[in-house]
């Protein structure tokens, strides 16, 4: 039972930490160096700053399952993404300038980053992971909308 836990939490993290570059399967770091110069930084953002942001005009990009919006609810208004990878960029608002604040549910989900780190890469140039996420979120008091929303 251990061992078949153990692969599956290696799966797990394998699928999450996959590099989609195309140099870094053939081994030429130059273009990767490259690629990392070229995208955007992620910066990670504290639910207390997300909110002041949110404020401010900032937009927050909801990267969770159907499930745990479902559970937990969204932060209001929220763009909410069809894939964390493979969502379409014209999900996201035109303007590249626009604060953009990724999360999932909580500290150990890294869907917003997978999410971020496509946003960035396709010249959003202010994008920010609120790390401890939904849950994070609701435990600030800050509001949350349900999902579906009507």
């Amino acid at each position: 039972m251990r061992s078949i836990l153990f692969c599956t939490a290696v799966s797990l993290l394998l699928v999450g930490c996959e590099s989609s570059s195309p140099a870094s399967t053939t081994g030429d770091t130059s273009s990767v160096a490259q690629d990392s110069q070229e995208q955007n930084e992620i910066n990670v953002i504290t639910v207390e700053d997300a909110a002041t942001a949110l404020q401010s005009g900032a937009v927050a990009v909801d990267a969770n399952s159907q499930r745990t919006r479902e559970k937990y609810g969204t932060v209001p208004d929220a763009v909410i993404l069809t894939s964390t990878s493979k969502y379409e960029l014209t999900e996201l608002p035109g303007d590249k300038s626009k604060d953009l604040i990724f999360y999932c549910s909580n500290t150990f989900c890294t869907a917003s980053d997978n999410a971020a780190e496509r946003a960035s890469a396709n010249g959003y140039e202010k994008v920010h992971v609120m790390r401890k996420g939904i849950k994070g979120w609701k435990e600030a008091g800050n509001p949350t909308q349900n999902y579906p929303r009507s």
